[in-house]
């Protein structure tokens, strides 16, 4: 490992992480029972982490007495291992979060739709309600616009399927996500920020990368431990190292790729779900307008429908009564005038 610079024994900075059980578990055993507190320890690793990146990268080479060959085979083995532990243990923990994040907004979604359809009932219920008052209005003499009936809408069952996650069902079975605080050094946070801006980290994991960081502060220490296990000088505790990191890199390269495609599907779903979501909610607040309409509607052929039964209703006044003499001064006005 490269010697500490100076400049990082200022006075630590408490950093914020949020990680997976698993990985917290581990970077604390990695660590080893030296740190008082876990915020040192896994501050130790951060360290590392930070100072292997701006190293290269890379593992120190294996030197000794067994075959070249072996030896070869082992570093680029350990090398791949390295690099791989790191992006996997980040990935499944940004899968987590993410396929947790698609499991919220789906049952938005789901909550929406619900609302969606019961909004529309009404809508339906509302038309019909117009439309018996707009053929009152007409049998009283009243001019109306007739509007087309709506059939009856079904009625969403409470526990009807869901989307099925199939092959990702048991991905992250037991998994679990905890916040820890990690002491740094503040010249070492912004290395570690300008190391994952340099990396591209920050545009791909965004706040994650820090994490990043730091989980290739625990894969080299995982390396390092390795290494102090076996006998260089020996052709069979390599070739049994080899034999090691090559099963352990199987094992990570297929979950790795799982996680990996996990990742791009669960992505592209939670825009999806977004943008659905966005559009219930804009088609929402339009049905709820049409609503308010329909209540303006009825209020008037209400009012409408009571003036025409006003009308009709209404007691005509009879004839005024002609004066016992009227029919005499008609004939006198009419025989006088032939006079």
């Amino acid at each position: 490992m490269p010697e500490r610079d100076p400049e990082l024994a200022e006075t630590p900075v408490r950093l914020r992480l949020a990680m997976l059980q698993e990985s917290y578990d581990a970077a604390i055993e990695a660590a080893g029972p030296v740190w008082p507190t876990p915020a040192m320890a896994l501050g130790s690793l951060f360290e590392r982490g930070v100072l292997s990146l701006e190293a290269g990268a890379s593992l120190p080479p294996l030197e000794g007495q067994a075959s070249p060959d072996l030896l070869r085979a082992l570093a680029e083995a350990r090398e791949d291992l390295y690099l791989t532990e790191a992006q996997y243990a980040l990935t499944r923990y940004v899968t987590f979060r993410i396929t947790d994040d698609g499991s919220a907004l789906e049952a938005t979604w789901l909550s929406l739709a619900d609302r969606h359809l019961a909004i529309w009932a009404q809508i339906v219920e509302r038309r019909r309600e117009e439309e018996q008052l707009k053929r009152e209005l007409s049998t009283l003499g009243g001019a109306t616009t007739p509007l087309p009936e709506h059939d009856e809408l079904p009625t969403p069952s409470s526990d009807r399927p869901r989307k099925s996650r199939g092959m990702f069902s048991r991905l992250f079975e037991g998994a679990a996500v905890v916040e820890s605080d990690v002491d740094a050094a503040p010249p070492l946070v912004r290395l570690a920020d300008s190391l994952a801006e340099a990396r591209g980290w920050v545009s791909e994991w965004g706040e994650h990368a820090r994490l990043l960081v730091l989980l290739y502060g625990l894969s080299r220490a995982l390396r390092d431990r390795e290494a102090e296990g076996i006998d260089v000088d020996d052709d069979g505790s390599v070739k049994e190292a080899l034999d090691a990191a090559r099963g352990r890199m199987m094992h990570l390269e297929g979950r790795y790729s799982t996680l990996r495609r996990r990742l791009f599907e669960q992505r592209h779903s939670n825009r999806i779900l977004q943008w659905r979501i966005t559009a219930l909610e804009i088609e929402a607040r339009g049905m709820q307008n049409r609503l308010e309409q329909f209540a303006e509607d009825r209020e008037r052929l209400q009012r409408q429908i009571g003036d025409r039964r006003s009308q009709q209703l209404a007691v005509p006044e009879p004839p005024a009564e002609e004066s016992p003499r009227s029919w005499r001064d008609r004939i006198v006005r009419l025989f006088g005038a032939a006079d």
